[in-house]
């Protein structure tokens, strides 16, 4: 028997007992109603998908996200999905990590999406219900899906919706109403039923309302998606960021920006404001000092400093900057790769591309029905970390 339909008869049988008037739910009834209840709302919203909330949906939790991740042998990074979710699944499907059935066969790969799930496209909720679902099964794999906050999350987390869609406002509308009523069904497992219905909130009065209280500080988006998304991420050799780290920032440290970040996300900060290095041009959202078209127009200089500062970096992979028509590239010497190919139909409507890195060394870009291009050989980069090594 499938797992979700074990649950769901559990949870049925939970909930038959207590209208029977056979006593109320134990703990464990309560705890396998809950999550049933939150599968149901998740498959409402991600397209009817059965779906299965982790305790990662479950609400904040006291660690930081992942800053750190050791090497893979194959690494995939993937560009600004923007409320598309056409385009975020063809993307996974480029790099072969999902099935016509939406489901991870990626095995042990590695995959990072740089950020910018918001904004310009009306299915920015369904993206991260997708992108959870596929964090559980990659991880039962022995692979892992990473996702950045970009500068667009940090943008709706401050209550700054100048880019959000009318859909993306239904969208949140919808969703919305799909939660109050998960948290209806949530109380009839409760001891204290009208308490427990007194508590859920009121109605929105509109779509950019709703997104409002979703997405603010400590709002039920932002802890269970955006608070666990690092800002930042090393795995293996290659760096992450969604704008650019400079040295500034590593002065202050990875670990510290993703768990003060993650706070003021969550609610938890004692600074209502948004943290410095996510506020301004040079934050790490913001930065085009490494994705500017023209690499003449690049701080290759800065970007080495800043590599240089983590031991083991060889490079930096960037969204934010729209690498159009060109597509995916790479600049400084190969020492980074800007993955914003403008998939969105919100923003370019552009073929998706994703960046490939084999055993830590090989790097590729990767486009539906054409052969790999290899950015940077194994050989090549086997030369520039000995180069390195003797630096």
């Amino acid at each position: 028997e499938r797992p979700e339909r074990a649950r769901f008869r559990g949870a049925m049988a939970s909930i038959a007992d207590w209208f029977l008037g056979r006593g109320g739910c134990t703990r464990e009834q309560r705890d396998t109603w809950d999550r049933f209840v939150d599968s149901f709302t998740a498959s409402t919203i991600n397209g009817g998908s059965p779906q299965v909330a982790g305790k990662h949906l479950q609400g904040p939790e006291s660690g930081t996200p992942v800053s750190y991740f050791p090497a893979a042998k194959r690494l995939v990074a993937i560009g600004d999905l923007h409320g598309d979710y056409n385009k975020a699944v063809r993307a996974f499907k480029v790099a072969g990590l999902v099935d016509d059935a939406e489901n991870w066969v990626g095995g042990d790969t590695v995959a990072v999406q740089v950020g910018d799930v918001l904004d310009r496209g009306g299915e920015e909720i369904r993206i991260f219900h997708f992108l959870e679902k596929l964090k559980g099964q990659a991880a039962g794999q022995g692979g892992a899906v990473h996702v950045l906050n970009g500068n667009h999350e940090v943008m709706n987390v401050a209550g700054r919706f100048r880019y959000a869609t009318e859909s993306a406002m239904d969208e949140f509308e919808r969703w919305e109403k799909v939660r109050r009523f998960g948290l209806r069904l949530k109380c009839l497992c409760s001891d204290d039923r009208a308490g427990c219905g007194s508590r859920i909130p009121p109605p929105s009065a509109s779509g950019a309302e709703a997104r409002r209280r979703a997405l603010r500080p400590g709002g039920p988006l932002s802890t269970a998606f955006l608070a666990r998304h690092p800002v930042a991420l090393v795995v293996g050799s290659s760096v992450f960021v969604h704008g650019g780290l400079h040295p500034t920032h590593l002065e202050y440290g990875i670990r510290r920006m993703n768990r003060e970040a993650s706070e003021w996300i969550r609610g938890d900060s004692a600074d209502e404001a948004v943290p410095w290095f996510l506020s301004g041009r040079n934050a790490i959202v913001w930065s085009r000092q490494y994705s500017m078209p023209s690499e003449r127009q690049c701080d290759c200089e800065m970007l080495r400093e800043a590599l240089t500062r983590l031991p083991g970096a060889r490079r930096m992979v960037v969204g934010h900057t729209v690498q159009h028509p060109m597509g995916i590239n790479g600049a400084c010497g190969g020492t980074v790769f800007r993955v914003d190919v403008g998939a969105s139909s919100g923003v370019a409507d552009a073929d998706p591309e994703v960046l490939e890195i084999i055993e830590d060394r090989e790097v590729r870009r990767l486009r539906a029905n054409q052969q790999a291009q290899v950015l940077v050989s194994a050989q090549e980069a086997a030369k520039a970390k000995a180069a390195a090594m003797k630096g």
